[in-house]
């Protein structure tokens, strides 16, 4: 397969890091800055988008370094494309998106457009490229008819050595080369969007529990019984994304996203998921539940929401709401936890201080993150790229 052969194998590596060797080839360091940001109440978006950008331009990077050597190698390239993308999608699974999504891209198709265009039918695909072949020559000839004729040679280094393109490239092939640009882009940006905010929802709630004083364990059947915590629990009709065991028959379960204002009918979804009761080892347990989210609704069916729920809300906007979140555990649960005492001054430097030590990547483990993302980007309205809804995280 030509395209596979011909996407570098870095920009594979962009296009299938998640969970821990995500994190690993980020940087724990950089990781760690960026869960402390969102300690102190800074937007996560804020933290993210320059590692989003880094994403996509070492994709686009690597979707130009194919055209460039395709160009170079391949007589009649851009006229091939479409066959050469279509053999590799009809020869591939979409699971291994390092080899499906280049061939995607070669066609202006994202997983978007592959489930609403050819409504996931590859039979469609075919009497697809007619169409996108015909739509790309149209818009190289309105090119040329509004901004003239154009001319570009092209060239990359094979061992030290100057290779160039033998004929020069026209409106059709940079047509081509910008469509492919475009849908690498909206693809990156559309999946960063699930794949920051179930990884980093992990390692910040792992983090927060433990500057608050609960210890990691990977379940329920941990031999310690008394403030633990472990995440990614399914013991209920709906899975929650942290429990903590203050001790034996005391819990409380945490559901975290990255919800804004903009998205009141999650927040609600997220307030009438979870049961008072949970069963442990054949026992009936009484369970408080928090909700961890961006920022609250400006209207109050929210917040009455909860209170007819007995759960509790807590803003990840507050400058410090670590410390909301212990006082409430202290009003529910009444544990009362080291940052109480901190006075607000020094909270700043008390959460770097007790971040420092956390064993983040412990949080984090593979195989639970790869299927979470993978099932959520099943569904057509998390694959769906919005740039103007900046709270479609969930």
């Amino acid at each position: 397969m030509i395209i596979d052969e011909y996407f570098p194998e870095k920009g594979k590596l962009v296009v299938t890091a998640n969970g821990k060797e995500f994190i690993e080839r980020l940087g724990v360091e950089i990781a760690r800055q960026v869960i402390l940001a969102v300690l102190r109440g800074e937007n996560i978006r804020t933290q993210t988008e320059p590692l989003t950008r880094r994403r996509v331009g070492i994709a686009t990077g690597a979707m130009i370094y194919l055209f460039v050597k395709g160009w170079a190698e391949v007589d009649g390239f851009t006229e091939k494309l479409s066959s050469l993308a279509l053999e590799q999608m009809d020869n591939t699974s979409q699971s291994k998106k390092e080899i499906f999504w280049p061939a995607q891209w070669l066609i202006g198709l994202t997983g978007k457009s592959i489930q609403n265009v050819l409504r996931s039918n590859p039979e469609l695909r075919k009497s697809y490229i007619q169409d996108f072949e015909n739509a790309v020559e149209e818009a190289a000839q309105r090119c040329q008819e509004d901004f003239g004729d154009i001319s570009i040679s092209l060239g990359f280094m094979v061992d030290g050595e100057l290779k160039k393109n033998i004929n020069t490239l026209n409106w059709k092939d940079l047509t081509r080369l910008s469509t492919a640009i475009g849908a690498t882009t909206l693809t990156i940006r559309g999946s960063e969007k699930s794949t920051y905010g179930k990884l980093f929802e992990r390692l910040i709630m792992g983090s927060v529990l433990t500057i608050l004083g609960f210890e990691h364990v990977e379940n329920a059947q941990s031999a310690k019984l008394e403030k633990v915590f472990w995440l990614s629990d399914s013991s209920d009709l709906r899975e929650c994304d942290a429990t903590i065991r203050l001790r034996p028959g005391k819990l409380a379960r945490f559901d975290i996203g990255f919800i804004g204002k903009g998205n009141p009918e999650i927040m609600k979804d997220k307030l009438t998921r979870y049961s008072s009761e949970i069963e442990q080892s054949g026992r009936a347990n009484f369970s408080q539940t928090f909700i961890i989210v961006d920022k609250m609704p400006d209207t109050s069916k929210t917040a009455n929401s909860a209170l007819k729920s007995g759960s509790e809300i807590i803003q990840m906007s507050m400058q410090y709401w670590a410390l909301d979140l212990a006082k409430r555990l202290k009003t529910r649960l009444g544990y009362s936890a080291e940052i109480l005492s901190i006075p607000e001054e020094q909270l700043s430097d008390y959460l770097e201080k007790k971040l420092k030590p956390v064993p983040i990547l412990d949080f984090l483990n593979s195989a639970i993150i790869k299927t979470r993302i993978m099932r959520e980007e099943a569904q057509p309205y998390l694959l769906a790229v919005d740039e103007d809804d900046e709270d479609l995280d969930d």
